[in-house]
């Protein structure tokens, strides 16, 4: 929704989508835009300012309506979409009043393509500002004039550098590279009189004259008409349908008040800071070690920390650190050692003390759920909730119910994840479920390429070109060796060949020896019911590993 006001005569447009956490530019945006932009005629030509503003806190505009962009199917569409953007911000431009775009957030995109229409671009301090035309990484081109006007306001080489890359960068970088005009502090009120006193930016004189305006901007349609349809960019846009699908919406009334995390460490403690950030549930942390304890209150006060300076207002006074998981508890999330004998031990104690109702849920990122659920006198409150690390960022779980698990606790788990602002995930109980079990061997093959001569950096390269978020050996390091080592073996000692490499030692291409494994693995989990179909597996090597998205692993 885009709405009007003036005072003082200073113009405020506003985007505010009320049924979405961001606002888009959709074709009604657009129309409830083009149609205020037309009205500035007669006295309103005569205003000392206009801006462009959003009634978010922390997004200004997230881009074009990605379903929008999908569903087109011919060029004559793609090329009209283009042309009606182009059209509304050569309008912006053309204004006489000066134009300023205040920017409290994400501005991505088309959003980036407006400002830039605008004679001034503000930025607040507020730590979510970002800033860039990411459009590469859907496989397409900015298609609104965003690259024209990009170059004229700060040149050539970094407007280009920074397309090429589909960077976003800081209120504080965005500065320094000559895109935002000024920074000034978040307010609740901006004193838009203030600012109407800047003055005028001067056009670069470094550009090249060959082409007009028109041509250039016949250029940009046509590049994203030759991109839009290609693999790549389909994937891509099908990529974010995809996340749409299975996020959901969270529930209204969780009947959920208090949470129980049993094990301090890495993923216990994140998991306990991510449910205090996302709900207002009660958490006691338990753990045997004083030391653990320890750690974990530091861990959550550092990020707690980060998380203010980042603009966010989470709440930890709601965390309660302790030996023993709370009696009353609605909810135990087990995260502990990877040892099953520990966590069934672990189970039968804890159980006769919690009340009939509570789900008791395991983070287990390889052991066999329903072998845990024997050590239960009640296995239908019994589940897998299998988080990744950092629990707080990473939006993916995995929930793995046995044939014991009831429906109720299947549906409260997944309605509390919801919650969490997580993407349920729903597969099959086997060794390393779904993510780990396609995952694993990839790390192998990396350590078995590197102990064969070939270079880390060769191999690191190689999946950051394919567009990887780090390479194999990092990804490693970051999981830890002793914890990939003990997850392997499980593997291989509940798959057996199954799980083994088909090596040649002959293929010198390193990103399809890398991924050969994976996509042997994504083929038996669809054959054997693991995951239900391939928009599954595809979800789950997207937000699971950070599989590129406008790629497949179908197509390796």
């Amino acid at each position: 929704m885009v709405t009007y006001h003036e005072k003082n005569d200073i113009g405020v447009i506003e985007f505010n989508d009320p049924d979405s956490e961001v606002n888009l530019l959709s074709k009604e945006n657009f129309k409830q835009l083009e149609r205020i932009i037309d009205s500035f005629t007669g006295n309103k030509a005569e205003l000392r300012a206009l801006f462009f503003t959003s009634k978010k806190q922390n997004i200004f505009i997230a881009g074009a309506d990605i379903k929008e962009l999908a569903d087109m199917r011919t060029e004559k569409e793609v090329l009209g979409f283009c042309k009606n953007g182009q059209r509304l911000f050569n309008k912006i431009a053309a204004l006489k009043m000066p134009t300023f775009t205040i920017v409290n957030g994400a501005c991505v995109g088309g959003g980036m393509e407006l400002a830039l229409s605008c004679g001034h671009i503000i930025a607040t301090t507020n730590k979510r500002v970002k800033i860039g035309l990411p459009e590469v990484k859907l496989g397409i081109s900015p298609g609104f004039g965003g690259p024209h006007r990009l170059r004229e306001r700060i040149g050539l080489k970094k407007a280009d550098s920074l397309m090429d890359k589909g960077e976003l960068v800081s209120a504080k970088e965005a500065k320094d590279l000559g895109i935002v005009d000024k920074i000034i502090p978040e307010a609740r009120k901006c004193d838009y009189k203030s600012l109407t006193r800047l003055s005028v930016r001067p056009c670069r004189s470094d550009l090249n004259p060959t082409y007009t305006v028109g041509q250039v901007e016949e250029i940009e349609r046509q590049e994203v008409v030759a991109k839009i349809f290609q693999q790549p960019a389909q994937n891509a846009l099908s990529s974010y349908l995809l996340v749409d699908k299975y996020k959901g919406s969270a529930p209204l009334n969780l009947p959920l008040k208090r949470c129980s995390v049993v094990g301090a460490g890495t993923m216990g403690r994140g998991i306990a800071y991510l449910i205090s950030l996302k709900t207002g549930l009660s958490v006691d942390v338990a753990d045997d070690s004083k030391d653990v304890l320890k750690k974990a209150r530091s861990y959550v006060k550092d990020v707690y920390r980060d998380a203010l300076f980042r603009g966010m207002s989470p709440n930890i006074k709601n965390i309660r650190f302790g030996k023993d998981p709370c009696k009353d508890t609605n909810i135990v999330i087990e995260s502990i050692t990877e040892d099953a004998l520990k966590k069934k031990t672990l189970f039968s104690q804890i159980e006769k003390s919690l009340r009939e109702d509570c789900i008791i849920a395991t983070n287990t990122s390889c052991i066999s759920i329903e072998e845990l659920s024997k050590s239960l006198r009640n296995a239908e409150r019994f589940i897998g909730m299998h988080f990744f690390n950092p629990a707080y960022k990473m939006k993916l779980v995995e929930v793995i119910p046995t044939r014991f698990t009831s429906k109720e606790t299947l549906n409260s788990t997944i309605d509390f994840l919801r919650s969490l602002k997580r993407i349920p995930l729903v597969v099959k109980d086997s060794p390393g479920f779904l993510v780990n079990r396609m995952i694993l061997p990839y790390l192998n093959e990396a350590l078995f390429m590197l102990k064969n001569g070939f270079k880390a950096e060769a191999i690191e390269n190689a999946m950051l070109d394919f567009g990887m978020p780090m390479g194999p050996l990092r990804l490693l390091e970051e999981i830890g060796h002793d914890v990939a080592c003990k997850a392997s073996r499980i593997l291989e000692q509940g798959l057996g060949d199954k799980i083994k490499t088909r090596r040649s030692c002959r293929q010198k291409d390193i990103t399809n020896r890398l991924l050969h494994p994976v996509k042997r693995q994504a083929e038996l989990c669809l054959k054997e019911g693991i995951a239900g179909s391939r928009e599954v597996i595809d979800l789950a090597l997207l937000l699971g590993v950070g599989f590129p998205r406008s790629r497949r692993i179908w197509e390796v």
